[in-house]
C-alpha cells in the first residue's frame, strides 16, 4: 500500500506499508477517492506550524468502502461513497454522548487523520486505503447524486462554516455578516458562500487576495478588496475570521457591532495575542474560538449540500491525479482536490 508522507520542511515521500486488514468488529477500510489540501496543509509544509515531520499527510476526503467488518454487513455495504469525520470519535465516551467528538475520550486528545498525533496511529489519505476504527460512528453515507471531488473538503473546511456562522444564523432578525478572508482561504470562501446561498443573512466578503475576492465576485458575493486591512468604518452583527494573520484579525475585532459576535478560524502558534479588550467588553461581545467539531457540522450542513442550496463544489479551483498527488500538494491554490 502507498501513502504520501510528510518526509522534512517542503519534502513529500511515497511510502510502502503493509496492506490494510480488518482486525476486529466495527471497521471499515476505505479507498480515498478525492481527497482535499486543508487551507492548514501547505502552512504545515513549509514549516509554519507546531507540527514536526514524519507523518502521513491528508485528512479531508471522501471514499468508497473496500471492506467491512462482519457486524456491519447489514449497515453498509461495500462500494459505498462515504465521507469520513477527520477527527477520531467512538461514540460512545461522554464527551461524545455529549456532542463534543472532536474531544473523544477514547484516543489520545486532538487525535484524527493527516496530523500529529493521530496520523502516526491512523494514517493520511493520501493513500491506497485508509481504515476507519470506529465505523459505525465514523461513515457518513454520501449520495450517489453528489461528486465527491465537490464535497472532498467536507469533514473540516466545509464543516468550518457551521461553527463560524450557521449555527448563529437565528441569533438576531436581517444579520448582518463580515468575512474576512486570508490565509485559512477556502474557509472564507465556503463561509461567504453559504451565507450568500442561504440567503439568511447580509453577507460581505473582504479579502486581500485578488484572486479569492475574483472567485467570490464571480459567485456573485458582496465583496470589498484591499491592498491592506484599512481601519473598520462599518459594524456588524457576525464576524466570521478566515484571515490567519495579525492584519485580518484586529481588522475583524475592530468590526463588531454592539452584542455582536466574532467566530474564528484562524490558528495562531502562540499563547500572546492581543485583543481590544475593553472595547469588546463595552460592546458585549461573545468570542468563539476552537477546533471544529468535524461530524456535528457534516450532519448540520448536509441536508442543504443535498438539496443544492449550499454548492461548495464551486470553490474549489484545482484537481490533480492521485499519481501526481506528491508534486500537487505542495502547489499554490486556493482549494487542490487530489482524485482517483
Amino acid at each position: 500500500m502507498r501513502r504520501l508522507v510528510f518526509r522534512k520542511k517542503g519534502i513529500l515521500e511515497w511510502e510502502e506499508t503493509i496492506p490494510l486488514t480488518i482486525t476486529g468488529e466495527n471497521q471499515a477500510i476505505v479507498e480515498p477517492i478525492s481527497i482535499a489540501r486543508c487551507d492548514l496543509d501547505l502552512p504545515i509544509l513549509k514549516g509554519d506550524t507546531l507540527f514536526r515531520s514524519p507523518f502521513p499527510v491528508g485528512h479531508e476526503f471522501v471514499g468508497k468502502i473496500k471492506s467491512l467488518s462482519e457486524d456491519l454487513a447489514n449497515i453498509y455495504s461495500v462500494g459505498m461513497t462515504v465521507a469520513v469525520p477527520f477527527q477520531i470519535s467512538c461514540g460512545s465516551c461522554p464527551s461524545c454522548l455529549n456532542h463534543h467528538t472532536n474531544s473523544c475520550e477514547s484516543v489520545p486528545y486532538t487525535s484524527g487523520y493527516g496530523m500529529p498525533p493521530g496520523a502516526h496511529s491512523f494514517g493520511g489519505a493520501i493513500a491506497d486505503e485508509i481504515k476507519i476504527p470506529f465505523a459505525k460512528q465514523m461513515l457518513f453515507e454520501i449520495d450517489k447524486k453528489i461528486d465527491p471531488v465537490g464535497i472532498a473538503s467536507f469533514s473540516d473546511n466545509i464543516a468550518e462554516v457551521w461553527k463560524l456562522a450557521g449555527r448563529f444564523l437565528n441569533h438576531k432578525k436581517d444579520l448582518k455578516v463580515l468575512v474576512v478572508g486570508g490565509h485559512a482561504g477556502s474557509i472564507g470562501l465556503y463561509t461567504a458562500l453559504f451565507l450568500h446561498q442561504t440567503k439568511k443573512a447580509e453577507v460581505l466578503y473582504v479579502d486581500t487576495d485578488i484572486k479569492k475576492i475574483e472567485l467570490a465576485s464571480s459567485l456573485g458575493i458582496p465583496v470589498e478588496h484591499f491592498s491592506q486591512f484599512p481601519k473598520p468604518t462599518k459594524k456588524y452583527d457576525l464576524v466570521c475570521d478566515a484571515s490567519a494573520n495579525k492584519q485580518g484579525w484586529d481588522f475583524a475585532v475592530r468590526s463588531l457591532g454592539r452584542n455582536a459576535i466574532f467566530s474564528s478560524a484562524s490558528i495562531f502558534w502562540t499563547n500572546q495575542w492581543e485583543i481590544p479588550y475593553l472595547e469588546m467588553y463595552n460592546q458585549g461581545v461573545e468570542i468563539h474560538l476552537g477546533r471544529v467539531g468535524s461530524k456535528e457540522a457534516m450532519e448540520a450542513l448536509y441536508p442543504y449540500i443535498l438539496s443544492g442550496t449550499f454548492t461548495p463544489e464551486k470553490i474549489v479551483t484545482k484537481t490533480a491525479s492521485f499519481i501526481d498527488a506528491k508534486e500537487a500538494w505542495l502547489e499554490e491554490s486556493i482549494k487542490l482536490v487530489i482524485t482517483k
